[in-house]
């Protein structure tokens, strides 16, 4: 994998990749996705999301219309990605919460996103920095950020 990847960065990106580039900007310095899909959270126009899966680096990005197709969503699933030089992918629940601890990424909430008794689906979220954990059968299989928003409308797009 593109070792220039690897780090993780909250509110900015991964890597060379920052959160506000365009579809084209992106697929320069990616290349072409594995699979695309689109999508829509609500019925309102201008809702469209639009989602790149790159499977060789175990890599999903989005791009939303209403922000005029800029990369809005990062996700990664491999223990390659490391945040604080951390790699986290893998990690049991309990591993997973004292690391954010020693990071100290601001205070997080866990809630159980299980639907029956028989999943085991958490997901820790830190607001302040727009990254979530998710956690399937106590283990940290995705990691998934945003760029800072500064109220519900304004984003704090990197520089």
């Amino acid at each position: 994998m593109l070792k220039e990847l690897k780090e993780i960065k909250p509110g900015y990106g991964l890597g060379f990749i920052k959160f506000g580039m365009t579809r084209d900007e992106v697929r320069l310095l990616l290349g072409e996705p594995s699979f695309i899909d689109k999508y829509s959270h609500s019925d309102a126009d201008n809702d469209l999301t639009e989602s790149w899966e790159y499977d060789e680096l175990f890599l999903s990005i989005s791009f939303d219309e209403a922000e005029d197709w800029r990369l809005m969503m990062i996700s990664v699933t491999s223990d390659f990605y490391e945040l604080e030089e951390v790699s986290l992918i893998g990690l049991s629940e309990k591993k997973l919460l004292d690391q954010l601890d020693e990071i100290d990424l601001g205070d997080f909430f866990l809630e159980d996103c299980s639907e029956n008794d028989d999943e085991d689906h958490k997901v820790i979220e830190i607001d302040k920095k727009s990254i979530n954990f998710w956690i399937t059968n106590g283990v940290l299989d995705e990691i998934q950020w945003s760029p800072i928003f500064i109220d519900d409308d304004t984003i704090k797009w990197p520089k």
